[in-house]
């Protein structure tokens, strides 16, 4: 069994190594989990409220989520507006309606926090 599970994190992180060292302009290593695909993240402005949209590839073991987040800056929400879910044997979507940062869970937050950084990293690109 450990070696099952060596050999997975080894092929996990070669795989997270190469899609680093060919996209390395494209992909942020977000955390060991979300690569976040930096040419994906545009902001825009709907009806006076900043908009940014962005996509992730999420992994974790044998599942992969292609997940699209629209992180309205404003109103302070965020949606995770798709995600493909990928695994050996299915593939399926979802999606989930805007929530609310101030009254979501850990996860609401934490995804929050990681559309701030990259809103961060979008604005320091434009100037």
């Amino acid at each position: 069994m450990k070696v099952k599970q060596v050999l997975a994190a080894l092929g996990m992180t070669l795989a997270i190594s190469a899609m680093t060292v060919f996209a390395a302009d494209d992909m942020w290593q977000y955390n060991k989990y979300t690569a976040i695909d930096m040419n994906s993240a545009k902001i825009t402005f709907d009806m006076g409220r900043t908009i940014l949209t962005f996509k992730t590839v999420e992994t974790s073991g044998d599942t992969t989520d292609y997940c699209t987040y629209v992180y309205n800056v404003d109103d302070q929400t965020i949606q995770l507006k798709e995600m493909v879910t990928k695994t050996k044997k299915s593939k399926y979507k979802s999606s989930f309606y805007p929530e609310s940062i101030k009254d979501g869970n850990v996860v609401i937050k934490s995804r929050a926090r990681m559309a701030n950084e990259v809103l961060e990293k979008v604005e320091q690109k434009k100037n």
